[in-house]
């Protein structure tokens, strides 16, 4: 083996690994820069004598949604065992997204039902 293949699977794995850690540390960089900013505007809120509400810490809550989730989890299984039976592998793979998309429909009507 060469130094030009020694060097292509290097880098591959290096690609491979090391792209999901600069993924994740990005991701905490950039939640640790907004709460810190969040907190020096709140600082200079305190010092100029103006309130600050709680609601200023919890942003905006995003209601979740079982019917989404669901419709697109039944999409998921049905499109992966379609996929699955094409290329003739065990197909019963999708299933698994499939029921789960089931049980959040469930859910969502049975909660929708519990609050009218």
């Amino acid at each position: 083996m060469d130094i030009g293949h020694s060097f292509i699977a290097f880098t591959a794995i290096v690609t491979v690994m090391g792209t999901p850690i600069i993924l994740a540390g990005l991701l905490l960089w950039y939640q640790s820069h907004k709460t810190r900013r969040l907190h020096e505007t709140a600082i200079r809120l305190a010092e100029k004598g103006q309130p600050v509400s709680p609601e200023f810490f919890l942003g905006k809550q995003t209601p979740q949604s079982d019917l989404r989730r669901g419709v697109v989890l039944i999409g998921l299984g049905i499109g992966l065992a379609a996929c699955l039976a094409q290329i003739e592998q065990p197909w019963g793979f999708g299933l698994i997204p499939l029921f789960m998309g089931m049980g959040y429909l469930l859910v969502w009507k049975l909660e929708s039902t519990s609050k009218s």
